[in-house]
């Protein structure tokens, strides 16, 4: 799995990032200074890196074989100290939970096939999402709000957070193997936008879509959407409807 799908759900904290660095950062410069100094392969440099970032080292060294082995050791003491520090300070935070949570759920996403695919989680999304939940659909929803996002998944909802409006996030939601595309985006002029670009990457799947204007409708089919809502006009049919 991609390092950058997790982070679109869950950014991946600075600290955790800079730690990263820092490891690489040290091993690679051990791994060359040892390879250099003492006229060792890379490997060996390598495996003295280690020993000596995990203070098991037993070798003697002089000059400026000795001066490499000491820096690298402060660097483990504070890379070690930092380690701790970040992962008392994520624990705290409950970032661990959300990352792995993160983790399983791309991978939930990437299995996906016949899925639904919602575009936008506000609540006509929302609402969408809960009559697929009692009719048992796979469906996928992408929102790009961290706070609507965020509601959604505590209902165990799949959710993708990014925009809909851009071919990647449509790629990551699976498009190609989707059964359809219900953008219920509150701007109808997106909706347009998402109804060609998902057209453009699958031009078999069903898009089903929202209109807040009549003289959208007819923009709407002719970007490739099969059927369009429009709920506001819906609910005053209704409502005239049923008076009496």
């Amino acid at each position: 799995m991609a390092k950058e799908d997790v982070a679109d759900l869950f950014p991946i904290s600075k600290e955790i990032k800079l730690l990263v660095e820092m490891i690489a950062g040290t091993i690679l410069i051990g791994t060359i200074g040892y390879a250099l100094i003492l006229r060792i392969t890379p490997l060996e440099g390598f495996i003295r890196t280690l020993e000596t970032l995990t203070f098991a080292a037993s070798y003697e060294y002089i000059g400026i074989a000795k001066a490499l082995h000491l820096i690298i050791l402060l660097f483990g003491v504070v890379i070690i100290w930092f380690a701790l520090w970040t992962s008392f300070d994520l624990m705290i935070e409950g970032q661990f939970t959300k990352y792995f949570t993160g983790v399983r759920l791309m991978e939930r996403i990437k299995k996906m096939k016949d899925h639904y695919i919602i575009c936008g989680g506000g609540r006509v999304g929302e609402h969408i999402a809960e009559l697929l939940v009692k009719q048992k659909k796979k469906f996928l929803l992408i929102e790009k709000h961290s706070d609507l996002s965020e509601n959604l998944m505590k209902k165990d909802f799949a959710i993708l957070k990014g925009d809909a409006l851009e071919e990647s996030t449509l790629l990551k939601a699976n498009i190609k193997q989707a059964q359809a595309v219900i953008s219920v985006l509150p701007e109808t002029e997106k909706n347009i936008l998402v109804t060609l670009t998902a057209k453009e990457l699958n031009p078999e799947i069903k898009i089903y879509s929202r209109a807040d204007k009549k003289e959208y409708v007819k923009k709407l089919h002719k970007a490739g959407a099969d059927f369009v809502s429009m709920p506001e006009y819906t609910c005053a049919e209704e409502i005239v409807g049923k008076l009496q």
